[in-house]
């Protein structure tokens, strides 16, 4: 006789185990920690049902931070909608993302410092247009460049180029950490002020 079907509830507190069981392992163990195998066991179930609720390892991390960041996008939203000044509204936009790294620190090493294991498919690349926070950097780029307070360029490289830069100054501390390098929080600041300069240099106001 065949097992019956799960209800749909069943199913959402099977995907909260499993999630609970991977968020345990990411912070207790850290990112080595991380398998099909060892995630499964923690949850109580088989890996063929973690792979029927998860296409893949990156799928199941990238769901645990998707609400944090969500709630980090709309504060910037709200935040920059009182803003007039486009080169203000990207110090706002690199200064709340630095906050986050800071405040939601294992949050952050998952969304934004997350290495894929090797043993994982690369996932399908995601358009610039649908990734909120890029489209808010790009926004606040170009809105300076018809301003004419930001140099001429593509807007998609120059707010790119924004964010490797404050990123970098976050992340490189914790992945050199053999090293005697100031701490993000003493290198983020110089690095914001350092993009927003060259940012502006070469500016071409409009007539």
């Amino acid at each position: 006789m065949p097992r019956p079907a799960l209800t749909d509830e069943q199913r959402r507190q099977t995907r909260r185990v499993i999630r609970r069981a991977a968020a345990e392992l990411y912070a207790r163990d850290g990112p080595s920690s991380i398998s099909a195998r060892r995630i499964a066991e923690t949850a109580g179930v088989s890996v063929g049902t973690l792979y029927s609720y998860f296409d893949n390892l990156t799928e199941l991390m990238q769901s645990l931070w998707k609400e944090p960041v969500w709630r980090l996008i709309n504060e910037l939203e709200a935040a920059l909608a009182d803003i007039d000044d486009p080169l203000e509204k990207l110090r706002t936009l690199l200064e709340t993302y630095a906050r986050f790294s800071r405040e939601q620190r294992a949050v952050y090493r998952g969304a934004f410092l997350f290495v894929r294991p090797a043993s994982e498919q690369q996932p399908d690349r995601v358009a610039l247009d649908d990734d909120r926070f890029f489209r808010l950097l790009r926004g606040t780029v170009l809105a300076a460049q018809q301003r004419g307070v930001a140099r001429t360029g593509d807007p998609d490289m120059l707010a790119q180029t924004v964010w490797s830069g404050v990123h970098g100054a976050i992340a490189l501390p914790q992945n050199m950490d053999r090293l005697a390098l100031a701490p993000p929080e003493e290198a983020v600041q110089p690095m914001i002020e350092a993009m927003l300069e060259w940012l502006a240099t070469g500016a071409a106001p409009q007539t």
